[in-house]
């Protein structure tokens, strides 16, 4: 007979479906029942139809359903709900073998170059706030240097002397004394207890290079801090880590592991062989038949005119803004004099209405806006 066991696992993904049907649909339903009380094929689109979550996610939650269900010796729709789930898992693993995207990725997945134009228009101004810096730092990150998973970014202290490390945290080790160098130190993710890097701890040594690595610097020279990213001298959790790269990307849906993809397709494109594929997959700690399956994607047709007309959109828009300010500017410059004869003027007839006492006209008051400061006894 089978045991159809309720672990914690299953329990946050049973409580995170009742969350959204709860608070998200405002349905009147109870936690301890919903399961029963739904119908079948209506909570199968709840799920299904939610755009905001992964083909992977919803995969998952359908199969937690299915066992609640068998639990509740609800074997017919526990039948359902692992059909559905299993149907969904075949759709995911075929195209990820084909390298394709799923909906969510087309809506939100942007190419490398995005990331690189996006960047150089992010302009740090002399009292830009922390919080604005630290968003600019970690998209500069994900950009110029191999994206790790999140964990690293909400959890590395930064330290100046290499015995700091315990072997038990993540840091970012800064040295500035002759040549400076920057390395990511990696003792604790999801790939410690991989064979490949539980044996080889030198991969846990990961050097920071060129732009990433003059940002971090200077972001710590300018804003001295424990951590990487921190708010008020604490880190910052997973969703603020989403959220700082939604809010300045301005990409909606965007996630770490579609910088992590954006990345890889990039450097595949730029490196066909297979020892510089496999330096990368190190450096990003998985393997390259990982990356391949998960992370590149390769555009079909559509897709690639899809991102053509929208770029091509992008650029015009940009050329009519670009068009505007030109406008703005040119008659700025041409007023000016103008104004400058203005002020002039106006000091020039104050003068002598107060030290010559020459008598006002109207409609020269009225004209430079002077008015008789009777408490001062004077023109201003």
């Amino acid at each position: 007979m089978t045991n159809f066991k309720w672990t914690p696992a299953l329990e946050t993904k049973y409580s995170a479906i009742y969350s959204y049907l709860k608070k998200t649909l405002k349905l009147d339903v109870n936690k301890d029942d919903y399961v029963e009380k739904v119908s079948n094929r209506q909570l199968f689109h709840y799920i299904v139809d939610n755009d905001k979550w992964s083909a992977s996610t919803k995969e998952n939650y359908l199969f937690a359903i299915a066992r609640k269900l068998n639990i509740l010796k609800k074997k017919r729709y526990a039948k359902f709900f692992t059909d559905k789930a299993v149907e969904l898992k075949t759709i995911r693993e075929e195209l990820e073998g084909e390298n394709g995207l799923d909906a969510k990725e087309i809506a939100n997945w942007k190419s490398h170059d995005f990331f690189v134009n996006l960047i150089d228009t992010l302009k740090q101004e002399a009292n830009i706030s922390i919080t604005q810096h630290l968003k600019i730092l970690l998209l500069t990150l994900l950009t110029y240097q191999p994206p790790l998973r999140t964990s690293f970014y909400t959890s590395a202290l930064l330290i100046r002397e290499k015995k700091a490390n315990d072997k038990n945290h993540n840091y970012v080790y800064i040295n500035r004394r002759g040549s400076s160098k920057v390395q990511y130190i990696v003792n604790k993710d999801k790939a410690s207890n991989y064979r490949l890097y539980n044996i080889n701890k030198n991969l846990s040594f990961i050097d920071v290079e060129g732009e990433a690595k003059n940002a971090i610097i200077e972001s710590y020279e300018n804003f001295p801090r424990n951590y990487l990213l921190e708010i008020d001298g604490k880190p910052i959790t997973d969703s603020t880590v989403l959220r700082w790269l939604r809010d300045i990307t301005g990409v909606d849906g965007i996630t770490i592991d579609i910088m992590r993809s954006s990345y890889i397709t990039w450097y595949y494109e730029m490196h066909p062989h297979y020892n510089d594929r496999d330096k990368l997959s190190k450096l990003m700690r998985h393997s390259q038949k990982t990356a391949q399956l998960n992370y590149q994607k390769v555009f079909t047709t559509e897709q690639k005119e899809d991102n053509c007309r929208e770029t091509k959109k992008s650029l015009v828009e940009l050329q009519q803004e670009l068009k505007k300010l030109n406008i703005l500017l040119d008659a700025y410059k041409t007023n000016k004099p103008d104004e400058q004869n203005y002020k002039k003027r106006r000091r020039d007839i104050i003068y002598n209405l107060n030290i010559k006492n020459r008598s006002p006209r109207d409609d020269t008051l009225k004209k430079y806006n002077i008015i008789f400061n009777s408490s001062a006894s004077k023109y201003e």
